[in-house]
């Protein structure tokens, strides 16, 4: 791990040296012979890193050797940002004073590491070659694989399962099972329970059965209130007013509101990783126990609590796969079917997963590590390590085989995969927001592809997550509607793991996992701080942050009902910080607080859904600032210091703010994604446009005068935009289709309320993949989708369309359509006849519409015949008159 920071950190001062050499001038000599030390230094490591646990002394030599890069890189770049600010100021003087002071530092690690370095060789660690990362893996041809899409990654989750699947499925279909209303996959981690959760979950005939369907995690940390409010937010599809009004509920009152849902609707609820009967108990009041149609399908390591809950229940106990079915599975992740390997390596393959005794985790796991590798001798070098773990006790080998997927990760890899330890239990890790921290902490590096092509840090956080999923160390959660990861999980035992090696690099401090007696005994300095809530305790609650001044990143994942202990807080003990995470962050007087500008370090700042609604100006000092999300909870007043931080990629503004005078953009050359924008309340000077914009969400102001004008202006000042929201009222019409990007792939209208049918216009756009209509987007009653209109349209979402009383669709329309969902149309009476042309539609989803229009698309229907071709068609709460 050592090796990946000393590498990062050498990189960073050179890439100083290279842009910024202006900022360095009178230790520029010493940062380049402190880079060249650093760069020996890492030979070194790699050897070193993994003979750790040969002897203290060498743990404590990588764990200075890790903090003295740290401290190089934290002196360096503080130096070189007060130079720029005070030339800002032309002010000279502080440049001179500080010189000296700055060099003697360097020279003194520098000095330092020279004797790690001798230290080192007479310890017998040997020097490793440093190519490009430190990795063979990382090969142009793996960078190609990376690039493709993810239809393989979920087609191991079908080996054994099929009976299963199938017997799950009878249960939940049958009617009239009085009390016997759970079904339970039991089984040790690692088996598959949650994957074969989801198939039943996803299952077709079970997602025609039920009305309204709930998935939630328990995990160890079991909040009832939370559940509950899960659960019936996805029974009920909530608005957000109507999800605030049901926090207001007493704990009571939540709970007969969630069961009279199960009872007057036929619910399916899915309570996923629930550890023991006291977690039950404390659930069941949200629950009816008889007199209901709806279900629950639970998994749990422990098979009492099924039992506990009702002995009669369905209990589907899960058993480790046979020989076939394990290599059924290798085989399907280890080898691209057209590997020529296959043949040759196969023995060695069947030996391999003798050890794994059939455990579907260990089974993925080693053969995501032999996904990367194609040569016979590295293939015998793993089997070499894996035989040392034939006669270990399950448990153990679990762990060893986890160790070997790790240390087998290439160098830039291994910060990354460490930084998940950050996020508690079954927490779906959101893969923007993590790419953004990755960032921020300096783990990602820009590439230079054939012809002078050059990355984007979000391609490279998005291709290095994708080789963690191709070797099996986190799981996709959900894929994004334009083919990238939205979500992901890591599995209970992998991250276990991770946070035993977060615990023995002295990684990431987790205040439920370390005490604070056990941090002050921790070899070198706390660098990651992550804020996590046992059940019932808020972890905040004494921690003295004045402890932790060298802080790099700052992660708060309290949940909304936690009590706050932020009284004391103060964003000025925290120096040296780049990422800063405050979800649901409590302030008691509101304001931001003004000392936030002095963290001149600070790459990532997210405020999401805090009560702060006053923003302080201090923010405009955040020169380094790459992403800003102020998605409060409250109306809140915005400076307009937005100009200041030329680095800004990513603004996310509150859902309703109000700026004095006008917020000017002009500067953000590298703005890529732009949230909740009000046209009206910004400043763009005429000749500028935001030519990287590729996200944009505009919230429109009704009290505003010529709104339409305003949003017209700064469309067109986005050529590049990909995705493209607009909320709230429009009313009249949209812009032209020529006043749209070309590159407009999604489109969403939410409430704009347009008066007339804007099909026309829409397609017009040649690259338009998805178009979603949500809530009065169209007011009015004719839709037509002519011919050869939509030419790339995939996926059509009319969602709550309430006048909406015709739609009409051409033969030759949305040739490419895969994927239609109409919810909550009530006067919309049939289905297009045209779509009985759409040959290429996959997927039809129909929710909350009445059932003379579901009646009509049944088999036998009067409008059956125009969707017979559909391969998977789904209604969802079409039960009313």
């Amino acid at each position: 791990m050592a090796e990946s920071i000393v590498s990062g950190v050498a990189e960073r001062l050179g890439n100083l040296l290279m842009q910024e050499s202006n900022l360095l001038s009178g230790v520029s000599d010493q940062v380049e012979l402190l880079q060249t030390e650093l760069k020996l230094m890492q030979t070194l490591l790699k050897d070193a890193d993994a003979r750790q646990d040969e002897s203290e002394l060498l743990r404590l030599w990588v764990a200075e050797v890790r903090d003295l890069a740290y401290d190089a890189e934290d002196i360096i770049a503080t130096y070189a940002l007060k130079v720029a600010s005070r030339k800002r100021c032309t002010c000279i003087l502080y440049e001179g004073m500080t010189v000296p002071k700055v060099g003697s530092q360097i020279v003194n690690i520098k000095a330092k590491i020279s004797v790690l370095i001798t230290s080192f060789r007479d310890y017998g660690i040997r020097e490793s070659i440093i190519q490009g990362g430190g990795s063979s893996s990382s090969s142009n041809e793996r960078e190609r694989e990376q690039r493709q899409t993810f239809s393989h990654l979920e087609r191991h989750s079908i080996v054994g399962f099929d009976d299963d699947v199938n017997e799950l499925v009878e249960f939940l279909l049958k009617e009239g099972e009085g009390n016997i209303r759970v079904a339970s996959i039991c089984g040790m981690g690692g088996l598959g329970k949650t994957t074969l959760a989801k198939m039943v979950y996803n299952h077709h005939e079970v997602k025609q059965h039920y009305d309204c369907f709930a998935w939630v995690c328990i995990s160890q940390q079991c909040q009832r209130r939370l559940v509950w409010e899960g659960i019936l937010f996805s029974l009920q599809s909530l608005s957000k007013e109507q999800r605030d009004g049901l926090r207001q509920l007493t704990d009571a009152e939540l709970a007969d509101k969630l069961v009279q849902v199960q009872k007057e609707q036929k619910c399916l609820v899915v309570l996923d990783d629930i550890w023991n009967v006291e977690d039950w108990n404390n659930l069941r009041g949200g629950f009816p126990r008889n007199d209901s149609n709806s279900k629950i399908l639970l998994t749990s390591r422990n098979t009492q609590v099924p039992l506990h809950i009702d002995p009669g229940s369905l209990l589907y106990e899960l058993q480790c796969l046979n020989d076939e079915k394990s290599w059924e599975l290798f085989e399907k992740i280890a080898w691209r079917e057209d590997s020529k390997a296959k043949t040759m390596m196969k023995d060695l393959g069947k030996q391999m997963i003798g050890y794994c005794g059939g455990l579907p985790l260990l089974i993925i796991v080693l053969g995501g590590l032999l996904a990367t590798k194609q040569a016979q001798e590295e293939w015998e070098e793993v089997l070499r390590h894996v035989k040392s773990y034939l006669y270990v006790e399950q448990n153990l080998r679990i762990n060893k085989i986890l160790v070997l997927s790790y240390n087998d990760l290439p160098c830039h890899l291994k910060p990354c995969f460490l930084y998940l330890a950050h996020f508690p239990e079954d927490y779906e890790i959101p893969t923007k927001e993590l790419i953004r921290m990755w960032m921020g902490e300096g783990f990602l590096s820009q590439i230079q592809h054939g012809g002078g092509r050059e990355d984007s840090m979000e391609d490279v956080g998005e291709r290095y997550l994708r080789e963690l999923v191709q070797r099996s160390m986190v799981q996709v959660e959900k894929m994004g509607s334009l083919g990238m990861i939205k979500t992901f999980r890591i599995h209970d035992i992998m991250r276990d793991f991770c946070i035993s090696k977060v615990e023995k690099e002295n990684f990431i401090h987790i205040t439920n996992i370390l005490s604070m007696k056990q941090c002050e005994v921790q070899i070198g300095k706390v660098r990651r701080l992550a804020i996590i809530p046992e059940s019932g305790d808020n972890s905040i609650k004494g921690i003295k942050f004045k402890e932790y001044p060298y802080l790099r990143s700052l992660l708060h994942l309290l949940h909304q009902h936690d009590e706050p202990y932020f009284k004391e807080f103060c964003f000025k003990k925290f120096k040296l910080v780049r990422v800063i995470h405050l979800e649901n962050f409590e302030k008691h007087n509101r304001k931001l607080i003004r000392d936030i500008g002095c963290l001149i370090h600070l790459r990532y700042l997210s405020l999401k859904d805090s009560n702060i609604n006053k923003v302080s100006s201090s923010i405009g000092n955040l020169k380094c600032l790459e992403t800003l999300d102020l998605r409060i909870l409250h109306h809140s007043r915005v400076p307009n210091v937005f100009k200041y931080m030329k680095q800004l990629k990513h603004l996310y503004l509150p859902n309703d703010y109000n700026v004095h005078g006008k917020l000017e953009l002009g500067n953000l050359c590298y703005l890529q994604t732009l949230v909740n924008v009000q046209p009206n309340t910004i400043q763009i000077p005429t000749s500028f446009q935001l030519n990287r914009l590729w996200v944009l969400k505009v919230r429109t102001n009704t009290r505003a005068q010529d709104t339409i004008q305003d949003t017209i202006s700064l469309i067109s000042r986005c050529p590049h935009v990909e995705k493209l929201n607009i909320f709230d009222s429009i009313k009249k019409k949209l812009p032209e289709a020529y006043q749209f990007s070309q590159n407009l792939a999604k489109l969403t209208l939410f409430k704009t309320r347009l008066e007339e049918d804007q099909m026309a216009t829409l397609e017009k756009l040649p690259n338009l993949k998805i178009l979603r209509l949500f809530y009065h987007a169209f007011g009015g009653k004719n839709m037509v989708c002519s011919n050869r209109g939509f030419p790339l349209l995939q996926s059509l979402v009319l969602s709550y369309l309430s006048n909406l009383r015709e739609w009409r669709v051409e033969e030759g329309a949305m040739p490419c359509l895969c994927r239609l969902k109409i919810e909550g149309c009530d006067r919309l009476k049939t289905i297009p006849d045209g779509l009985r042309f759409v040959t290429t539609l996959q997927e039809l989803e129909i929710k909350n519409m009445r059932k003379s229009f579901k009646d009509g698309l049944d088999e036998g229907g009067s409008d059956f015949d125009k969707v017979k071709h559909v391969s998977s068609l789904a209604f969802q709460n079409c039960g009313r008159e």
